[in-house]
């Protein structure tokens, strides 16, 4: 089952890697009036990343049952991670999203089986199985659902 979550959450490498061939009207344009570009999309993806790998993992290896909650401020997390990528270039947001997945992927294959079934404590009572189902692979698969049909249509 670890295994399994690693390689779901591992293409979202392969769908970021493929689109670094994109010019850069199509990368910074935004999906449609009012919405983020696909390249807001791509760090808004990677800061989630680097959150966990900065965050939510140490606690993980250090106490081994920290609550996985939401983060309490999602909807400013998010604007921040859109303003943090503002002057960024689509290289250098491809390769620092690839970084931080590899880093979270390595971080997960490096946990014992047993914390990825674990119910850990919190109102919601998710395993890290769950929290990732939930917070990261849900996520990537809504985003890159957005970007495919963006790309198909223009």
């Amino acid at each position: 089952m670890k295994q399994k979550l690693i390689a779901e959450l591992g293409e979202f490498l392969t769908f970021v890697e493929a689109l670094d061939g994109l010019s850069d009207e199509v990368w910074f344009s935004p999906l449609s009036e009012g919405k983020w570009s696909i390249h807001d999309i791509i760090i808004h993806v990677m800061k989630w990343d680097e959150y966990f790998n900065e965050v939510t993992f140490p606690l993980l290896a250090e106490n081994g049952a920290p609550e996985l909650t939401e983060h309490p401020d999602y909807l400013g997390y998010n604007e921040q991670s859109v303003l943090y990528g503002k002057g960024k270039t689509k290289r250098e947001a491809v390769e620092e999203t690839i970084g931080n997945r590899r880093l979270l992927l390595d971080q997960l294959d490096r946990l014992e089986e047993r914390k990825f079934t674990m119910v850990y404590p919190g109102e919601r009572g998710f395993t890290l199985e769950t929290y990732l189902r939930t917070f990261f692979i849900s996520h990537d698969k809504h985003h890159i659902g957005q970007i495919r049909d963006y790309l198909e249509t223009n």
